[in-house]
């Protein structure tokens, strides 16, 4: 993942808005440049920059998508226990544990869509193409 995903992802963590996210990268990226140097080497990790800045959002999109997910699968659970017959499974193990199962994928298959969500870059900024930054 390069410096700028991670910058994103750690920004939206932190309750960052989408353009206040764009607007750090585009400074990170034009000080980085200006100076001739990786955005590491400017900056320090992308933890510790984005650790000064903070939003007023309570969860970032990643997270409210797999408090979704994460919804989806217990109502799964919970229309698996009430009627368990529903889907007539023969198989023994999933006509115990259909609605656990369920659940389970949906919160893997969550999890990464969430990080997917959470470490994209936001529309309108284009990172560079250099060696140190990949």
């Amino acid at each position: 993942m390069s410096y700028y995903s991670e910058l994103a992802q750690n920004l939206r963590k932190r309750g960052c808005e989408e353009d206040q996210v764009l607007t750090v990268l585009h400074e990170v990226k034009d000080r980085a440049e200006a100076a001739g140097t990786t955005p590491d080497a400017e900056f320090g990790t992308p933890e510790e920059e984005a650790s000064k800045h903070s939003g007023k959002r309570a969860r970032s999109a990643g997270q409210a998508t797999l408090n979704v997910f994460g919804f989806v699968g217990v109502c799964c659970v919970v229309v698996y226990a009430i009627w368990p017959g529903l889907f007539d499974f023969t198989n023994p193990v999933l006509s115990n544990f259909a609605g656990m199962i369920a659940l389970l994928v949906l919160l893997v298959i969550g999890a990464f869509v969430a990080g997917f969500i959470d470490s994209r870059l936001p529309k309108g900024f284009e990172a560079p193409r250099s060696v140190a930054d990949r």
